[in-house]
């Protein structure tokens, strides 16, 4: 599968978007895609950063004819113009399965225009407020929701939002931090560029504050750099990062986190750390109020509007309060479990999906992914294999006309496996995903995919059924969703497992 990303960064745009693409772009590799990005080569662009990383990075002009660069972020780019600089540079590229744009400035047209590179289009968006004309639309903040993008893309478009999408890096998929009863350790962080100066602020709002250990992250483009530099070497118990490698590994260290409302909230949730958080743009506000509202964080409001002296007040009563920065990671917790950029990954494999019958020669893959503790977990004979006997069944189920056994893959490795088997008109559907692809939305398009399958290998088939455990509410949703009834619940109560001598 090939993947063409259109994303930018610079101070005004910020770098998030570019690095949230990256963290989609690293995951799609690894299951086998090949991915391009092309950015314009704005003041702070990524370019050679992206292609350090080993992805082609297409290059598009830092101004266009009829733009205005004062204008904010969210203002509409010239789309025409946009769309001829792809044109001239993408002139000898093959085609592509599927353009990902993620740009306030691009809309519907932009989109619309796009296709001649690709089939299917996918967007990122964080705003609700533009027209979009794809087939995929990711909102990973809280505050995406039916209702806010209601009116906003066709009805076939398939929508991911919320932070169960929430594009992570791997290496935040580990465990929490311990909530100690007294904070020793505090993380600033604003993003890569922090162009309204909030991490200066910070550092005059812990001038008082002795113990703490500070860790202040800021690129060395900030406009209060020298400023800053000057404070943190008068000051042994602080830390000024202009680069972290492994920020992951900074934020586990963190007691707690001053910082910004955009991606690296998804960052501090997962690993549960206490944030106190003031939004350096308006895109940041709702999903920093919903977040507060649930419980998750402590928001003091738009960068503007928050002093130093607020600042130093609300420090001060998180670091004395290890109850309260127990209940914000806690709840920060339960919104993102990490494994959003492969559920995202997920839906755009989904294209290059491929279903085809099993054979003798996957014994082994079968036997070792039904005996998958995960997997016996929901299955009607939760016993585990065992290889003579599996052997035995396979070689007669791929013989059994009344059988259709089937694969699905995609370049990195099978997906899952669908089990049909017949009686008369009526067909019944069995289900299981491989382990490593548990929970990430695959059962859906197998059970479509392989619904197309069966039409037209038994085009006279009538009738579709299902048996699932009363506690697999996975399945039970997965199959209500398919378009499947349920009927009425069986009950069934085992009085002795066996009878006495």
């Amino acid at each position: 599968m090939r993947v063409l990303i259109r994303a930018d960064a610079s101070p005004a745009i910020g770098s998030g978007h570019v690095a949230r693409c990256l963290t989609l772009a690293q995951e799609l590799r690894r299951q086998g895609a090949d991915v391009a990005f092309a950015c314009r080569r704005l003041p702070g662009h990524r370019l050679e950063a992206l292609r350090a990383e080993g992805f082609q990075a297409f290059e598009l002009p830092e101004c266009y004819v009829g733009e205005h660069p004062e204008l904010g972020i969210e203002a509409p780019l010239p789309w025409q113009a946009d769309i001829a600089a792809l044109q001239l540079a993408l002139a000898s590229q093959p085609a592509f399965d599927w353009v990902l744009v993620d740009h306030y400035g691009l809309d519907h047209q932009w989109q619309s225009a796009a296709r001649q590179w690709a089939p299917r289009i996918a967007a990122i968006d964080d705003l609700a407020n533009r027209k979009h004309a794809v087939d995929l639309l990711l909102d990973q903040n809280f505050s995406g929701s039916a209702q806010a993008y209601s009116g906003l893309h066709d009805a076939s478009c398939r929508t991911l939002f919320g932070p169960h999408y929430a594009l992570l890096r791997e290496e935040f998929r580990r465990p929490p931090i311990s909530i100690r009863p007294q904070a020793r350790r505090l993380l600033v962080n604003f993003g890569g560029f922090d162009a309204a100066g909030q991490t200066h602020k910070a550092m005059l709002a812990l001038l008082d504050f002795h113990d703490l250990q500070v860790d202040f992250v800021a690129g060395s483009g900030n406009p209060d750099w020298q400023a800053m530099q000057a404070l943190a070497a008068e000051r042994p118990h602080w830390r000024l990062h202009s680069y972290v490698k492994d920020f992951a590994g900074l934020l586990v260290e963190a007691d707690l986190c001053l910082g910004a409302g955009g991606g690296t909230s998804w960052e501090r949730a997962v690993l549960g750390v206490p944030t106190l958080c003031i939004t350096v743009a308006a895109n940041q506000e709702a999903n920093a109020r919903l977040l507060a509202e649930a419980g998750a964080h402590l928001y003091l409001g738009a960068c503007e509007q928050v002093s130093v002296e607020q600042v130093r007040q609300a420090l001060s009563l998180l670091l004395g309060n290890p109850e309260l920065r127990h209940s914000l990671s806690r709840r920060a917790r339960e919104l993102v479990d990490g494994r959003g950029v492969q559920r995202v990954a997920a839906a755009l494999l989904t294209a290059v999906l491929r279903l085809r019958p099993a054979t003798v020669e996957d014994a082994r893959l079968l036997f070792e992914g039904r005996n998958a503790e995960p997997v016996r977990r929901w299955s009607q004979q939760p016993e585990a294999l065992e290889w003579p006997d599996h052997v035995r069944w396979l070689e007669a189920a791929v013989n059994d006309p009344q059988r259709l056994l089937l694969i699905a893959e995609i370049a990195a490795g099978a997906v899952g496996v669908l089990r049909y088997d017949r009686q008369g008109v009526q067909v019944d559907v069995s289900i299981y995903l491989f382990a490593e692809h548990l929970g990430l939305g695959w059962g859906r398009t197998l059970l479509e995919q392989g619904e197309a399958w069966l039409v037209r290998h038994w085009p006279d088939v009538q009738r579709l059924g299902a048996r699932v455990l009363a506690e697999n509410q996975v399945s039970l949703t997965l199959f209500r969703r398919a378009g499947y009834c349920q009927a009425p619940c069986e009950f069934t109560r085992v009085l002795k497992e066996h009878l006495d001598d």
